[in-house]
């Protein structure tokens, strides 16, 4: 559920209007990683993969297919160990089979150790994907070279309900009769969005944990990361009371001093976002289907950002990880749109009916004019005209015309089964007797209820 591209937060987005309230950002953020980047990314994958040479059709093994064999043997032998260390808490054995001669990588290879240890996992494992081949990499590091794909599988307890997997790239090097890890940056950018980016990967961290709340932060920045637990624990009772979908999930929230964060980039034109959510998955895309599956979702916090995080920011994110395990296949229109109709129920509870009317009568003269549809999920982001409005005034219509309980069942239709337009289109008119198109008509007629 969300998109690998950047997130440019439109120029004159929703504003919190509220006086009273602290505002947290122009425009919250949005789910990362659509359907069809996962499909291009899929394609990326199986494109660059080294397909695995054929069974020899002799009875006898060649020299080649055993050193190979033996290899692979050996390297899965220190992936193995690698895991085992982060799980018993042996730095010595994590640092075994990093090339003692690289001091630059075994320092942070120390430091991703300690970040492992600090966030803690339930599960843990490495395993080797695919070959790969860079002949300025191998002339750098010599014949023996190896490069590799890596899956990195793993469960943060309370935060995983599933095992989920991430991609790393190492480089092994032989060196008298043993394989040693001599780099693990080198394939970042044959790698899918997001890819040696996770919270773990990026300097020294800090973890602040609360109830179904964990959050990361650079080391020593207790007190933020404090007040964000608070924050999140607030966004997720305004969740709980606003979206009727039962979950009893945790939300990761990373709120580092990085703009390049697992697939949220917050450099550039995208700086105006206050946070995304980004996908877990299970499985990820190309692994065993084009699309992958969508486990959930962390939230990543603009470093710009931080010291604006409230509850009504994070339930506007949260909402998004609380639908995230659905599929992630509903229009954009939908899911921002929801998760800024539990932000402003929230905004609402604290400062009564008046501010949230003042608002969206805005949207209804404003915003409402400038589009001739409701936003496509092509250019959601890149929109100049207030998408994220107007996707609200189409949800608070759907709830006032049919009934949040109905609005939050098309939801979960459309997240798990609308995998294509057709698709959309069929279970937005059986649920509702709308389409897109009947819908946008609709909005035209909309008064508010007040």
């Amino acid at each position: 559920m969300s998109i690998n591209t950047p997130r440019s937060a439109p120029t004159h987005g929703p504003r919190r209007w509220l006086g009273l309230l602290l505002a947290v950002a122009l425009v919250s953020g949005g789910v990362v990683y659509t359907v069809e980047d996962r499909q291009q990314d899929a394609r990326a994958r199986t494109a660059t993969a080294t397909p695995t040479p054929a069974p020899s059709t002799t009875s006898k093994p060649s020299r080649l297919a055993t050193a190979i064999a033996a290899r692979r043997v050996a390297i899965d032998t220190i992936l193995i160990r690698r895991a085992q260390a982060v799980l018993t808490g042996d730095e010595a054995m994590f640092l075994a089979d990093v090339d003692p001669a690289n001091a630059k990588l075994r320092a942070a290879q120390k430091i991703l150790f300690a970040n492992l240890m600090e966030i803690g996992f339930t599960e843990l494992g490495y395993s080797q994907a695919e070959e790969r081949f860079n002949p300025a990499i191998m002339k750098a590091h010599g014949r023996t070279t190896y490069l590799v794909r890596i899956l990195m599988r793993y469960q943060i307890p309370k935060v995983d309900h599933v095992p989920v997997t991430t991609e790393l790239g190492y480089t092994f090097v032989a060196r008298d009769g043993h394989w040693l890890l001599t780099a693990d940056n080198e394939l970042d950018t044959d790698l899918g969005p997001g890819a040696h980016r996770e919270a773990w990967d990026l300097g020294r961290i800090e973890v602040q944990r609360g109830p179904r709340v964990l959050v990361v932060v650079e080391k020593g920045d207790t007190k933020r990361g404090r007040a964000i637990v608070a924050a999140a624990k607030e966004g997720i009772a305004e969740v709980a009371a606003y979206w009727p979908r039962k979950w009893a999930g945790s939300v990761f929230v990373i709120a580092l001093d990085d703009t390049d964060v697992r697939d949220a980039r917050f450099a550039d034109e995208d700086i105006e976002s206050a946070a995304s959510t980004g996908s877990t998955f299970s499985s990820l895309p190309g692994q065993d289907t084009a699309d992958g599956t969508v486990a959930g979702g962390y939230i990543v916090v603009n470093p710009n950002e931080r010291d604006r995080v409230d509850e009504i920011l994070l339930s506007h994110e949260i909402t998004h990880v609380a639908t995230a395990d659905l599929g992630g296949y509903e229009p954009l229109w939908l899911a921002e749109g929801a998760a800024e109709y539990v932000s402003w129920r929230g905004i609402e509870a604290l400062s009564g009916p008046a501010g949230v009317g003042k608002w969206e009568q805005e949207v209804i003269d404003d915003a409402l004019p400038q589009l001739t549809a409701l936003p496509t999920d092509a250019g959601f982001y890149q929109n100049s005209a207030d998408v994220y409005g107007v996707s609200w005034i189409a949800v608070r219509y759907l709830v006032q015309r049919f009934g949040l309980g109905r609005i939050e069942e098309l939801y979960e239709d459309l997240a798990r089964n609308g995998t294509d337009q057709a698709a959309r289109d069929r279970i937005l008119q059986s649920r509702t007797g709308l389409s897109e198109a009947g819908l946008w008509n609709a909005l035209a007629t909309y008064r508010p209820q007040r």
